[in-house]
């Protein structure tokens, strides 16, 4: 199985390692991995309290099979430089989730119709949560490290449930009393504020939602049935107390304490029943549905703004030019430095791939070039490293005491490549060296690249160990340093 990653390191460690994780594991890895996601939704639909151990065993199944798929065929240098990769992605990635934005999934009807809740796979909402809004917790804890701005009444908040031994630990409703107020849901299906009957915002849809319109499509072709939701505020049932009875200790919220209730209030055991709800209990701001696709909903109102515009447009403008202008890439060579390579120099480029929509310039003798290919040894791999193009099809190229001629001559040569330092022959070269035409003539519509040697005088791993570099595997021309910045 193929492994092809742009963002790899661009240049390869010596071939002679033999490999750390066999290439079979290539094969098994994407059966583990699958065979754990299956375990953890089948834990996540199951009754909460019951198969909770089960989701732990799927999620470390799930990430030993993706980390053997990826690392399969990979000696021991090369495994090191992806674990460092993906540790730094993983650590950048949790920090995320635990600071700024979480995705949560509705499980049950309690929100609708602003938010539809289903165990089911694939069929709840999934909504993204600010967790920064209000503060930032202590992991695990219900503890703040500092404390945000003050939740506002009719914000929808993801808490940790006060109430033990709950079906879910982890809820969304609305906030409806901040602290401090007189709360009473009357009868009359009104909510009260200091006496005062509240004007409940429409928290519904609006009409010809098409998110609404596709899921009621999906659930009509698979079978699915919705019971009917009675949403207008009101009484769960008459055990009921917290915004119900008109004793203080019911009616008035405490400091640092909220009352909160579901939207389908009929159908929402909530704050009526647990009470108040802590500040610190609260884990962010519900800001957006983001799953299904066609539900996707705005509730900040970011969305319509003009700096939301703005970060779109400089996302895709950044994406566009990432997949077809051109990218920045690190250099595995000791003290090489960061360099932008442009795609368009050369060609239309399809993106992750080799394939080419249109070429409009050809690599030439001496270009700084980003290059691909297979490695021989091991042709499910592939090895990316930055070289000059040294020779062109048809020429016959040597290298001899870390001296470069092309057809037996290196006056011709451009400064740049005459004077490059190569270093000696790394022990499994065979291009370039030797007698044979096969060792020594470029062939058609392929490249002959060479790597500056490390500064210890090791050569790079270039054509000599690599072969010939097919016209497709050069990617681009690179342009500029601009890392480090004294060397730019």
């Amino acid at each position: 199985m193929k492994k092809k990653s742009e963002d790899r390191k661009v240049a390869p460690e010596a071939q002679d390692e033999p490999a750390l994780v066999p290439p079979y594991m290539g094969y098994i890895g994407p059966f583990a991995a699958v065979l754990g996601l299956f375990i953890m939704q089948r834990s996540s639909t199951a009754r909460p309290g019951t198969l909770d151990w089960l989701w732990y065993v799927g999620l470390v199944l799930t990430i030993a099979g993706a980390v053997v798929w990826l690392t399969a065929g990979m000696n021991r240098s090369q495994v090191y430089e992806w674990s460092r990769s993906g540790l730094i992605a993983l650590a950048l990635a949790l920090a995320i989730r635990w600071a700024v934005a979480e995705p949560y999934r509705i499980p049950s009807g309690s929100m609708e119709n602003t938010l539809h809740g289903d165990p089911g796979f694939g069929r709840g909402d999934r909504v993204f949560v600010n967790k920064w809004v209000y503060g930032i917790r202590v992991p695990f804890m219900n503890k703040r490290l500092y404390h945000g701005q003050d939740p506002r009444r009719w914000d929808i908040v993801v808490f940790k449930t006060p109430e033990k031994d709950a079906l879910y630990s982890t809820l969304v409703k609305r906030i409806v009393g901040l602290p401090g107020e007189r709360i009473h849901v009357g009868d009359d299906g009104k909510i009260y504020c200091n006496n005062t009957a509240l004007e409940v915002p429409d928290f519904s849809p609006p009409p010809g939602n098409p998110g609404r319109f596709f899921r009621s499509a999906l659930h009509g072709l698979m079978g699915w049935k919705d019971e009917p939701k009675n949403t207008q505020p009101g009484i769960y049932s008459q055990h009921g107390m917290y915004g119900v009875r008109e004793q203080d200790e019911y009616a008035v919220v405490p400091p640092g304490h909220y009352l909160v209730m579901g939207d389908n209030s009929f159908s929402s055991r909530d704050g009526r029943f647990f009470g108040w709800l802590p500040n610190e209990n609260i884990v962010g701001r519900v800001a957006s549905v983001w799953w299904p696709v066609t539900s996707w909903r705005d509730f900040t109102g970011f969305s319509e703004t003009l700096a939301w515009r703005i970060t779109v447009g400089l996302v895709m403008a950044l994406l566009t030019l990432r997949l077809f202008i051109g990218r920045t890439v690190g250099s595995a060579r000791r003290g090489g430095g960061h360099y932008v390579v442009s795609f368009v120099s050369m060609g239309l480029r399809v993106p992750f791939t080799r394939r080419w929509v249109a070429r409009w310039r050809e690599p030439q003798r001496g270009d700084l070039v980003l290059c691909a290919t297979t490695l021989p040894d091991a042709p499910d791999q592939e090895a990316m490293f930055i070289g000059r193009v040294a020779g062109l099809s048809g020429e016959r190229v040597k290298v001899e005491d870390g001296r470069l001629s092309v057809n037996d001559k290196h006056e011709d040569l451009p400064p740049a490549l005459a004077n490059m330092p190569l270093g000696e022959a790394p022990p499994q070269a065979k291009y370039g060296r030797g007698r044979s035409a096969e060792q020594l003539t470029v062939p058609e519509n392929s490249f002959f690249i060479l790597a500056e040697a490390e500064p210890d005088g090791a050569a790079a791993t270039d054509s000599r160990a690599l072969g010939w570099i097919p016209r497709n595997g050069v990617i681009g021309r690179v342009t500029w340093r601009w890392w480090p910045p004294g060397r730019a």
